[in-house]
């Protein structure tokens, strides 16, 4: 039998499903019953298993007929962050992967450190996973101009400020960018140098078109 004292915690691998980890041993679901779940171990042919309700244990077989992989529950620990800061945030990603990574090598430095970084995977193998976190907070790319919707969230700075100025469709679509704050810079400017800019411009659009105060 077991308790709700029993040490467990849940976590979502790559592909987004959960899994349940206990004792350093990690668990996936082998079916579900209403709030009840029977869990089974990730390792394949071992006979462990944990039966839940409401994501408390009632059951434990930990008769596991192989080491626990503590390490590599070490390694999801630290993915599992940079897939959550990808949801979360509007950092590159590239960036969050590499502020993980000196975050580790800020600790006093020891052997265990030095084996964790060694076993996180390269930005280059994980990356899928953590773009696909991301994908999950920002829509779709449109396909056509008339797809394009700048609401909510998307049409403010990240302090929350209105930010789209204007959404004209006259001739042809044109989107306006700014703060008040800016506008009241430029109108005081003396001089104002604009910046026709075609190579970055969106693939929807012709021009990006930049305004600078001197």
């Amino acid at each position: 039998m077991a308790n709700a004292q029993l040490d467990i915690k849940f976590t979502t691998n790559r592909l987004g499903n959960q899994n349940l980890v206990h004792n350093n041993y990690k668990f996936q679901i082998k079916s579900r019953r209403g709030d009840r779940c029977y869990w089974k171990c990730s390792t394949r042919n071992c006979p462990a298993t944990v039966n839940t309700h409401n994501n408390i244990p009632t059951k434990v077989d930990a008769n596991h007929n192989h080491p626990s992989d503590r390490m590599q529950l070490r390694v999801d620990d630290v993915l599992q962050r940079m897939k959550s800061r990808c949801k979360d945030e509007l950092t590159a990603i590239p960036t969050i992967y590499e502020e993980e990574l000196v975050k580790l090598r800020d600790r006093e430095w020891n052997d265990d450190t030095h084996q964790l970084v060694e076993h996180i995977p390269t930005f280059y193998s994980c990356k899928d996973q953590l773009y696909n976190e991301r994908h999950k907070l920002i829509p779709a790319l449109p396909t056509t101009v008339e797809d394009i919707t700048v609401d909510g969230e998307w049409a403010q700075t990240t302090t929350g400020q209105p930010f789209l100025l204007a959404d004209d469709n006259t001739n042809g679509r044109m989107l306006v960018f700014s703060t008040q704050e800016n506008l009241y810079h430029l109108a005081a400017a003396d001089t104002i140098y604009c910046d026709g800019t075609f190579y970055v411009c969106p693939t929807l659009f012709y021009q990006l078109y930049i305004p600078r105060q001197s």
